[in-house]
């Protein structure tokens, strides 16, 4: 789940998504030397590739001075997480500019194969209160979130607003464009096109890529605005530009929260998650367990970026420290458990480079 609203004080190379769209490993070469080097000179710092954008500065508030404050170790939460990122730093070879980076599921799988992240020290990640399923060799998946619609309740009304994605499909009934996640590892835009053409939850998967393609036809290229960053929904919605959008549920709250007034629902959203992994070069291994130990085992500091996000932790000692209207919506929350579905990572990392190709090639026929 990403956002490329930067920080001033984050490192600055090129976006993950320009990473992601299948650059040679020439152009790999150059990117990775336009990434500005962290600064670990007067001090112990560790760098965590993250997605930027406000979301980086809740990670920053809830763990990272918490941590240094704890640890004397200061915390710099920089963007790109990618695949392409942590091969590019074991490339470089060690020390790596950065320690930790997130990872999509699908990435996470692929990293694993091609030796690019350290399996967990468990021995430092006290995984006792860990919800199950969170736990894996080489990585916790951190931060869950929903894949949802939404819609401009200047616009349409909570009780007016699609509750399918074959309505959230219906031109007659919502005339106008709809802004959906051109990135369909990240996003989950090829399930919710089958859902919306009649394929029930529990058959997505293997996903039928024609079918989906197929099903974005009958919406209709010209009512679709492709975005490749997590806030452009948000500013479509709030613009006008749009009345109905895919966007991650916790971008909707944040953006009520200045003032917007969007709203979203949970059923049928995709449920996905980004892992915490060591990249293998880094100078710091024990440093960087110690942190992701902090992240995952503070119930307080887990408690306060969920309450900040709406994003859930998979700390369960967290949750009671959560006011239910939080808990309830959060999507491990059994309130959520018959209303979603949850990305299957597996099957994207066997079919990431297919079905992007051919996606891509089904944008450019338009």
């Amino acid at each position: 789940m990403q956002d490329h609203n930067m920080m001033a004080n984050q490192p600055r190379g090129i976006s993950r998504r320009a990473l992601l769209r299948g650059a040679a490993s020439g152009a790999l070469g150059i990117a990775a030397s336009g990434l500005a080097r962290p600064s670990r000179a007067e001090s112990k710092q560790l760098n965590v590739a993250a997605y930027g954008g406000v979301i980086n500065d809740y990670l920053t508030k809830d763990f990272g001075e918490p941590f240094a404050a704890r640890n004397g170790i200061k915390v710099n939460f920089g963007s790109n997480a990618s695949l392409a990122l942590a091969k590019l730093q074991v490339a470089a070879g060690a020390p790596s500019q950065w320690d930790i980076t997130e990872l999509t599921g699908s990435e996470y799988v692929e990293a694993i194969k091609q030796n690019l992240i350290l399996p967990f020290d468990y021995s430092i990640v006290n995984a006792s209160n860990l919800v199950l399923g969170y736990k894996e060799s080489h990585g916790v998946k951190f931060s869950s979130y929903m894949f949802a619609m939404a819609w401009d309740q200047r616009k349409i009304p909570d009780d007016k607003a699609p509750k399918t994605w074959a309505e959230f499909w219906d031109i007659t009934k919502y005339p106008g464009k709809r802004s959906l996640d051109a990135n369909l590892t990240d996003g989950s835009s090829l399930e919710v096109a089958l859902l919306a053409d009649g394929v029930p939850v529990d058959k997505l998967y293997p996903l039928d890529v024609e079918r989906g393609l197929k099903s974005f036809e009958k919406l209709g290229r010209n009512n679709i605005i492709w975005y490749t960053a997590n806030q452009e929904p948000i500013q479509q919605l709030t613009s006008g530009a749009v009345s109905l959008a895919t966007v991650f549920h916790g971008r909707i709250l944040l953006a009520n929260k200045g003032g917007a007034q969007l709203a979203f629902t949970p059923a049928y959203s995709s449920v996905s998650g980004n892992y915490l992994t060591v990249i293998r070069t880094t100078g710091q291994p024990k440093e960087a367990f110690e942190l992701i130990n902090f992240i995952l085992s503070d119930a307080q500091a887990g408690a306060n970026y969920m309450k900040d996000t709406n994003y859930a932790v998979p700390d369960a000692a967290a949750f009671p420290l959560l006011p239910k209207s939080v808990q309830d919506i959060l999507p491990t929350s059994p309130a959520m458990r018959d209303k979603v579905f949850f990305k299957n990572d597996a099957w994207w990392a066997e079919n990431l480079g297919p079905t992007v190709q051919r996606f891509k090639e089904w944008q450019l026929a338009g």
